[in-house]
């Protein structure tokens, strides 16, 4: 990584319309506008969590955010023009290092059936946990793990 062009920060709540921007553009585990909002966005990563976000030449290309409530990875996703970099896999560490930091002993997250995404998540040892629903299947990781 080069860190002149390369940076992983914590989220802010400045972030958001970057945030929502990637959000919306991501063609896989799509979210229909208005199902979660600027508050729980806010909540997200100043209450019950925190948020990293990916710049690439000071631009916000991609974000994470993890729930130390619940150990919920509840987002991690990549602008599509700048996946496969390995931004996805910088966020992913960092915001998993924060939680087991918060004493979690247990992480856990959904994701579509068919997406990249659970390709993805097994490679860095999640645990397929099966269909959560009929459209998402649930991963976990313990600490142990």
């Amino acid at each position: 990584m080069d860190s002149a062009r390369e940076v992983i920060r914590q989220a802010t709540r400045a972030d958001s319309t970057e945030l929502w921007r990637i959000r919306y553009a991501v063609t896989e585990n799509t979210l229909r506008p208005g199902y979660i909002d600027d508050e729980d966005l806010r909540r997200e990563i100043e209450d019950t969590g925190r948020g990293w976000v990916a710049e690439e030449g000071g631009r916000i290309v991609g974000f994470a955010i993890g729930n130390a409530r619940t150990g919920n990875i509840w987002a991690l996703f990549i602008d599509p023009p700048h996946q496969g970099r390995g931004h996805g896999g910088r966020l992913h560490d960092t915001m998993v290092s924060w939680l087991w930091e918060q004493g979690l002993e247990q992480l856990w997250l959904t994701t579509g059936n068919d997406t990249r995404a659970r390709a993805f998540y097994e490679a860095r040892g999640w645990k397929d946990c099966g269909a959560a629903n009929p459209w998402e299947h649930r991963y976990e990781m313990r600490r142990a793990d």
